[in-house]
């Protein structure tokens, strides 16, 4: 072979090694590319595959749902979810006829044609939204006249099923600038863990925006909203909502409050407040301190409902016993003022016992005074009276409590049958289950469990366990003041609240009025309330009912015995039959 033709087969040898290495390179090429396509980036383009809507709703998160059991149910009950609308918008640039687009489109969006006109009378304009909240009868009959420039986005909205049960106790999500988050109860609270975490679209781009196609890209899909499962009890709200209702029509009361309690766990079983609102309409309340849950928000001289947490003060300091005698004269006079008995009678000769059965001031008078304003002040500050409850609710209203040293020697006197000292019905709740809980107070809270919703679908559940906020007063005091309101629930003037068969303890309050801009209180104005417990022998609840100005009539008086007693009484009834308690006789 000569060396011409070996050099012409070596050059042709050399360009097929050539051709077959570019041949090789560009498979390898398209091989990676299709790699990276189907397999590494497969979520990100499946994503864009679908359509912009559905990658918005996989950013999205669905907000966490809000539930409630009862007793004799394995399900739960939804007091809060979310239901699926549609956002109607235009895109004004794609709109021939922009006088016929409004005309078709106004009768079903009950809208004015003048009112959508105005909105897509911009030429270049890609998106101008129309109408939110729209049904899918009404998207379908807009989508059959076939509107060039029409368009629809689907869109999560909270709604309340049970259409204003518990309002206080669950919020609503409202505006907060141009951000829908939750408001108020259980929605502001938890808006956090309710809300969830938005997911993201991420992808390098070079110089000029374009994405990279071989560079990093990621689809990271929403982390869905917890759910929250409640200590309430769905027909013990019911029950607690109707009687309070019935209760402040009957005697034209202002307001009125209602709060259940599990005094064993300090689960909230009811939380009502007088008026409510609808949270699927919060827009229609034209006073905005309707919003407000006066349960956990409303500072109240409480009156004589207070006098069990100051005579158990003196009990646990040794400084008085449930035998211990005072004469009762009437009035005591301490510090230029004259304070009497609320019926103005005088009872002479008479024990610790019967100073809470009889609701006697000057009784709480000697107890506070033989105490002393230190121990007295130490001792409310046990019984959480100068902290927050710390309940999970948005917002609880924190209370001062002034320091004994500033205390004047009727501060000290009037703090006895619960004036000249403000606090809050949860507040107050929370230290009365104290006394029924051996003298340890747990902090109340409405959550019972937390469920979390993981991206693969799998969920994962907190239980909220009870927590003891404070030891007020030891055992064998919060027995004996357990002992003492159960003699006044059975021989003194909380028998209104009394049920035959059970022993239950009690106590009435009537509380006068601190003017708002002055000192000194309001004429013609009370608060009344009864706060009870029971059964004795294992408590199942704590009851606080608060009226705010209930109105006399000729029949009663308007005192807590006559207007919150028996509505004490009805709850009361009603929960042993329904939690099945036997009767302690």
């Amino acid at each position: 072979m000569s060396r011409r033709r070996i050099k012409k087969e070596q050059r042709r040898d050399f360009r097929l090694d050539i051709l077959t290495a570019v041949i090789f390179l560009i498979g390898g090429v398209i091989f990676f590319r299709l790699f990276t396509l189907q397999i590494l980036n497969h979520d990100f383009y499946a994503a864009l595959a679908s359509n912009q809507h559905q990658i918005i709703e996989s950013l999205m998160p669905e907000r966490g749902q809000i539930f409630a059991r009862d007793k004799y149910s394995e399900t739960v009950f939804p007091l809060a979810s979310n239901q699926k609308l549609t956002l109607v918008y235009a895109i004004p640039k794609y709109i021939k006829n922009r006088e016929e687009f409004a005309a078709k489109l106004a009768p079903i969006l009950e809208m004015d044609k003048e009112a959508i006109a105005k909105r897509i009378d911009k030429e270049n304009d890609l998106y101008e939204p129309l109408k939110n909240k729209v049904t899918d009868e009404k998207v379908e009959a807009i989508k059959r006249l076939n509107l060039k420039g029409a368009g629809f986005t689907a869109e999560s909205w909270r709604v309340y099923p049970e259409a204003g049960l518990a309002s206080h106790i669950l919020g609503f999500v409202g505006y907060d600038g141009d951000q829908r988050k939750g408001r108020y109860g259980l929605e502001g609270y938890y808006e956090e863990k309710l809300a969830g975490a938005p997911g993201f679209l991420e992808a390098e781009k070079d110089v000029a925006g374009r994405w990279i196609s071989i560079g990093k890209k990621e689809l990271k899909p929403a982390q869905d909203g917890d759910d929250l499962i409640l200590t309430i009890d769905r027909a013990v709200q019911y029950k607690a909502e109707a009687e309070l209702a019935k209760a402040v029509e009957k005697w034209s009361a202002d307001s009125g409050t209602i709060i259940v309690l599990d005094p064993q766990s300090g689960g909230i079983l009811a939380m009502a407040n007088n008026p409510n609102y609808n949270n699927n309409d919060y827009a229609a309340v034209s006073d905005v301190n309707v919003f407000n849950n006066n349960a956990i928000f409303e500072n109240y001289e409480p009156g004589s409902s207070f006098k069990p947490i100051c005579m158990a003060i003196g009990v646990g300091q040794g400084i008085v016993s449930p035998q211990t005698t005072y004469t009762d004269t009437g009035a005591a006079n301490v510090g230029g003022y004259t304070i009497r008995n609320y019926d103005n009678k005088i009872y002479g000769l008479q024990t610790m016992t019967n100073v809470l059965e009889k609701s006697i001031n000057t009784g709480m008078v000697f107890v506070n005074q033989q105490t002393g304003a230190e121990k007295i002040y130490q001792g409310l500050v046990k019984f959480g009276f100068n902290e927050l409850s710390g309940i999970d609710l948005d917002t609880e209203l924190q209370t001062a409590l002034p320091p004994a040293r500033t205390w004047r020697t009727s501060n000290l006197a009037t703090i006895g049958f619960g004036q000249g000292i403000a606090v809050t019905p949860i507040q107050l709740v929370a230290a009365t289950a104290g006394i029924t809980n051996g003298g340890k107070i747990l902090a109340p809270h409405v959550v019972a469990e937390i469920v979390h919703h993981a991206s693969d679908g799998q969920e994962t559940r907190e239980v909220i366990e009870p927590k003891v906020a404070r030891e007020a007063i030891d055992s064998a005091t919060a027995a004996t003041l357990s002992a003492m309101l159960v003699s006044s629930m059975e021989n003194g003037f909380a028998k209104a609240g009394r049920i035959p068969g059970y022993h239950l303890g009690g106590k009435t309050g009537t509380a006068q009025v601190p003017l708002k801009n002055a000192k000194g209180y309001e004429p013609d104005k009370v608060i009344t309330s009864f706060i009870g417990f029971g059964p004795i022998e294992d408590p199942r609840f704590v009851i606080l009912v608060k009226l705010n100005n209930p109105k006399s009539s000729e029949t009663y008086h308007v005192v807590g015995e006559n207007t919150a007693g028996p509505v004490f009484r009805e709850l009361a009834q009603f929960l042993v039959n329904y939690y099945q308690i036997a009767p302690s006789e």
